[in-house]
C-alpha cells in the first residue's frame, strides 16, 4: 500500500469520526435545536427529545469507534467497519422511506450529502487501506 493512499483513508475515517462525534454531541447536548436546525427533520415526526438523544448516542458510539481506527488503521480496519455499519443502516432507512413513500424525493435529496456520505467515506477509507 502507498503511503499517499493509506494517509487519505485515515483522512476519510477521521473526518466521519469528527462528523459523527460532533454531530452526537449535539443532538445529546441540545436535542431540541438539532431538531429545529435541520429543516427536513421536522418532516420525520413531531420532537421526541428522547429519541433525538437514542441516535445521537449512536452516532457518538460509531465517531468514538473511527476515531479509535484512525489512530492505528491497519490493525484496526475490522473497527471501522463496525463504526460505518449503522451509519450505512441509517442510510438504507432514509432510501426505505423514499421508496415506500413515506419519505419525499425531494427531502432524501437534501439529505443525501450528510447521510449516505459519512458511510461512504467511512467505508472507502476501509478499502483504501487495505493492505
Amino acid at each position: 500500500m502507498t503511503n499517499g493512499r493509506f494517509r487519505l483513508a485515515q483522512l476519510l475515517v477521521g473526518l466521519v469520526a469528527v462528523f459523527a462525534i460532533g454531530f452526537g454531541a449535539y443532538m445529546l447536548a441540545q436535542p431540541l435545536l438539532w431538531y429545529r436546525a435541520l429543516p427536513t427533520v421536522v418532516f420525520t415526526g413531531p420532537f421526541n427529545q428522547h429519541f433525538v438523544r437514542d441516535i445521537g448516542a449512536a452516532y457518538l458510539a460509531c465517531g468514538v469507534l473511527l476515531g479509535w481506527a484512525v489512530l492505528d488503521l491497519r490493525a484496526r480496519r475490522l473497527a471501522v467497519l463496525a463504526g460505518a455499519l449503522w451509519l450505512s443502516l441509517h442510510a438504507l432507512v432514509h432510501l426505505y422511506e423514499v421508496i415506500t413513500g413515506i419519505c419525499g424525493v425531494a427531502i432524501f435529496w437534501r439529505d443525501f450529502p450528510g447521510v449516505f456520505g459519512p458511510p461512504v467515506l467511512a467505508l472507502l477509507g476501509w478499502w483504501l487501506a487495505r493492505r
